[in-house]
Formats: structure tokens, C-alpha cells, sequence
């Protein structure tokens, strides 16, 4: 295998790619032979070039919804994803985020969701979105069952929006997980069973059935 000595890569893909190639070398060559090194040594060459393209010249800064905004010669400003260490493929990866939730009207909704909730990360911020989403879904079905004088169609688009709202309420069960680190908590009880039937709980006395 053979690089070029001018090779440098130029998209997100030949990064990945280049990585992966990289990667894959590694595991096959331990370098205990001339061969072998001089593969280390391609592979060393390929992580540096995606490295290289990867790597921000500026950090962004940070804006609404946890969101950074990202300038480059290429465009004048792009809503990025806040990490400690963005790179190119968190840029492109939050800009297809902000244009779905814009192609769906919920831009300005997504953002306020996510800096409410607080997101932390890639995950929080796409379920944030698709909450705004589910949320503008479910009232505008909600909207024309109000406008529907059919009964049977009234009732199709209410039961279809009250899918999308129990799918919201899931989603916030799923947030709250997130945030708690997915920790269960059980409560211990002592009862104390006296005569007559009688049950003590926590203070509380709670009659058994009488006995004949």
C-alpha cells in the first residue's frame, strides 16, 4: 500500500474513511518487520490528515439551545452542537439538525426546548427537537379535529393527536433518565402486624377485615 506524500483529505468522508484505513492497519502490522512499519507509518499519515481537516481553527461560540455558532470562509455563520472539543463532522451534524427542525417549523421551538431541558449532548438535543416537533404536530391535529364537522374524522385526528402526546410525555420520561444516570430507587417498608389485624405503616394504622 502506497499514499501520496500530498495527500491531504478534504471532506468529512475521506476523514472517516482515512481513520477507518488507519485503524485497520494498526491491528494487521505490529511493526516487527520493514513492511509492517513502513504501514504504521501510512497509518500514522492518515490519522494526521483527518486530524488535520477535523480540527476547527476557531471554537465557536456558544448560543441559543446550548448551540455554537460557527463562522468559515465558506459560510457566515452555521448553529453547531456545544462540545468541549467540536470538530467538522459535530458542525455538519448539528447544521442537518437545525435545518430539519426548520424544514418542519419548529426551529425556534427546538432551540427554546433544548435550552430549557438543558441538553448536554448530541442525544438531548435531538430528542429536544423532536419533541418541538411532536408538540406542533399533535395541536395542529388538534386544530383541524376542531374544524372537522365529520365525527368520524374528528375523532380519527384526535386519537392520532393523542398518540403524538403520549409520545411527547415518553419523551420526557426519557430525558428525565438521562439526566438521573437511569438510577432506580426502592423504598423499604416495615410491617408491623399487632393484634386485632391491625397493619402499621410509616405511623399509619390501616384496619384488617373483621374476623368471625
Amino acid at each position: 500500500m502506497k499514499i501520496n506524500p500530498d495527500f491531504q483529505v478534504g471532506t468529512n468522508a475521506e476523514a472517516y474513511a482515512s481513520k477507518l484505513t488507519a485503524k485497520k492497519l494498526r491491528r494487521k502490522n505490529a511493526g516487527e518487520t520493514l513492511e509492517e512499519c513502513s504501514m504504521l507509518e501510512i497509518a500514522q499519515k492518515l490519522e494526521k490528515s483527518a486530524e488535520n481537516h477535523l480540527t476547527l481553527e476557531e471554537m465557536p461560540e456558544r448560543g441559543m439551545g446550548g448551540e455554537l455558532i460557527y463562522r468559515d470562509n465558506k459560510s457566515s455563520s452555521a448553529l453547531t452542537q456545544n462540545l468541549k472539543n467540536p470538530d467538522r463532522i459535530t458542525v455538519d451534524a448539528s447544521i442537518d439538525r437545525v435545518e430539519l427542525a426548520h424544514k418542519n417549523g419548529v426551529l425556534s421551538m427546538a432551540l427554546d426546548t433544548a435550552e430549557t431541558i438543558g441538553a448536554k449532548n448530541s442525544a438531548e438535543q435531538m430528542l429536544a427537537h423532536q419533541m418541538a416537533a411532536i408538540h406542533k404536530m399533535s395541536l395542529d391535529l388538534m386544530a383541524q379535529a376542531g374544524n372537522t364537522r365529520d365525527p368520524v374524522e374528528k375523532c380519527r385526528l384526535i386519537n392520532c393527536a393523542a398518540r403524538l402526546m403520549d409520545v411527547y410525555q415518553k419523551g420526557m420520561i426519557t430525558l428525565n433518565r438521562l439526566h438521573s444516570g437511569g438510577q432506580q430507587f426502592m423504598t423499604v417498608q416495615h410491617v408491623q402486624v399487632s393484634d386485632g389485624g391491625q397493619a402499621v405503616i410509616n405511623g399509619s394504622v390501616q384496619t384488617g377485615a373483621n374476623r368471625k
